[in-house]
């Protein structure tokens, strides 16, 4: 057993405690000792013991001119133990609180070195301290993942490098992930390479008949009063449980229902909302017959659409889901699913249809062979808005869905966003750990600081100054609330933003008399 440490002589004494509110401290000392030690807002300090007492400075007050006397508000986090046989070790949590008259000091860089070491757990290093670069910062893997976790900040702060560096930094030392990436702008594709599956929605098939009702409701039925929406759904209702049943091969269809992924003909959904037309009396349902057939028609003609009105029954599912979840890996452990090219009034149907499948497939996987996947949802606020419109209702529910009960199915979940304040508050709240970048608005501001553990306060005033390439970091798969600076990425694994260059495009007149007319030609849906 290693022996209790002795007083360093590079430790300086900031203060003596002089109020003692169980978790928060007040130590009063010159000002001379916390100016030689850098002692500021943000400091760890320590209070010796047979564990020494870590406490972070939350404030600091100068309380007699004459005599430069200060009053340091400090919050306990932790201890290091020095008796343990594997060196000093860092735990939150404090068992035993330091008594009045107990001398605080400032940590010394070997404090540091335990308090932040890299934990004996699965971990990966995402960069340095701010303050002191050569100290790692390093999250445990395990609780990054099973506890989900959100990467925000302004636009331009830098949230997908940071995104794709956590990613990298996994994917490093588990190059048998399964990762889905939702790519709203096709930013990511250059920046993972021959590791990932890159998917172009719009060229890629997503039948019609994998959707469940609420997401062929949301495709189908457009306009007309609450009423006639509701009649609507309750003819495409019918409709589709008959196209499945139809189309099954089974003996028995009974345990077949609305949302059951059974391959069947677009070309045959319209034919029985045909004949449902042809056989109602009711004038107000003809109406409703004719306007989903309509719109059924419309999409089916519509080239945008193809992906997803292509009259296909093949069953190709499971060699689907296999492709989509990287199962088997393959040397591609994530998959990009690029949006960028879907409409959007349908964009929100892709993803919500892609989070029920995924949680379908978990739900359903054998538990013991079921490989944990992590959903990657770029611009978050699109599809888990605050406000819970009905535009996103489905894309709510099912990543929501993800979000509460995921983690006990393997399913982890990571929300990127520049604006917290327009996110779901009840999914952020399920996430464990966040990566705060540069953020101005006020009301984001406040989201993140009902969400940062009340030691960690501190830290926020700097938030709208965080420059480039720096985040505070907190929550479970961290030791304590640290300011990082990240680590370099290579430029081939940065994202590409799609931001136009108006100086350089606007020194050479580049186009000429055609462009207006292949523009148009591809708007009218001709080749091109």
């Amino acid at each position: 057993m290693r022996a209790l440490r002795s007083v360093g002589s590079d430790s300086i004494a900031v203060g003596s405690i002089t109020s003692n509110e169980g978790s928060k401290i007040v130590a009063t000392g010159l000002a001379e000792s916390a100016i030689r030690s850098e002692t500021v807002v943000g400091s760890l300090v320590k209070m010796r013991g047979g564990a020494d007492i870590i406490g972070i400075v939350s404030a600091i007050r100068l309380d007699d001119l004459n005599l430069l006397r200060t009053s340091l508000s400090i919050d306990l986090l932790g201890e290091i133990d020095y008796r343990s046989d594997r060196g000093p070790s860092f735990r939150r949590g404090v068992s035993r609180l330091p008594v009045l008259g107990s001398i605080v000091e400032a940590v010394t860089a070997e404090d540091v070195a335990a308090v932040y070491a890299q934990p004996s757990v699965p971990s990966v290093q995402v960069g340095g301290l701010s303050g002191n670069p050569s100290q790692g910062a390093f999250v445990m893997v395990d609780e990054l993942l099973a506890k989900h976790f959100a990467v925000v900040g302004s636009s331009g702060s830098g949230k997908s490098c940071t995104t794709a560096l956590i990613l990298h930094s996994i994917l490093a030392e588990e190059p048998d992930a399964h990762m889905v990436l939702i790519d709203p702008h096709n930013e990511y594709e250059a920046a993972f390479g021959d590791l990932a599956q890159h998917i172009k929605v719009e060229s890629t098939p997503l039948p019609f008949w994998v959707l469940d009702l609420e997401s062929a409701v949301r495709v189908l039925v457009k306009g007309g009063t609450t009423q006639e929406q509701e009649t609507q759904a309750l003819i495409l209702e019918e409709a589709l449980l008959k196209a499945r049943k139809e189309a099954s091969s089974a003996a028995d269809t009974s345990w077949i229902t609305v949302d059951t992924p059974v391959p069947y003909l677009v070309s045959d959904l319209a034919r029985y909302l045909a004949e449902g037309m042809g056989m109602t009396k009711n004038l107000e349902q003809v109406a409703s017959y004719r306007r989903l057939a309509s719109q059924l028609s419309s999409l089916m003609a519509d080239r945008r659409y193809s992906f997803m009105f292509g009259n296909d029954a093949t069953d190709t599912l499971a060699r689907d889901l296999g492709s989509l979840f990287r199962i088997p890996v393959d040397g591609k452990p994530i998959t990009i699913l690029d949006i960028s090219g879907v409409p959007m009034e349908v964009a929100d149907v892709v993803v919500s249809v892609l989070a029920r499948v995924l949680f379908e497939f978990a739900l359903w996987a054998d538990p013991v062979r079921r490989p944990p996947i992590l959903l990657v949802c770029e611009e978050a606020h699109r599809y888990l808005p605050s406000d819970g419109g009905s535009t996103f209702v489905g894309c709510t529910r099912a990543i929501g869905r993800i979000a509460r009960e995921g983690r006990k199915y393997g399913l982890s979940l990571a929300l990127i966003t520049q604006r917290p304040s327009e996110l779901s508050s009840q999914a952020l709240a399920q996430c464990g750990t966040f990566f705060v970048l540069r953020l101005g608005n006020e009301l984001d501001k406040r989201i993140v600081t009902s969400a940062i553990p009340e030691s960690g306060q501190a830290m926020l005033a700097s938030l709208s100054s965080l420059p480039a390439q720096e985040a505070i970091v907190f929550g479970e798969s961290v030791p304590l609330t640290m300011r990082v600076r990240f680590n370099n990425l290579a430029p081939a694994q940065r994202p590409r933003s799609k931001s136009a260059a108006f100086a350089e495009a606007w020194r050479l007149d580049s186009t000429d008399s055609t462009f207006c007319d292949e523009v148009v030609q591809r708007w009218r849906g001709g080749p091109g």
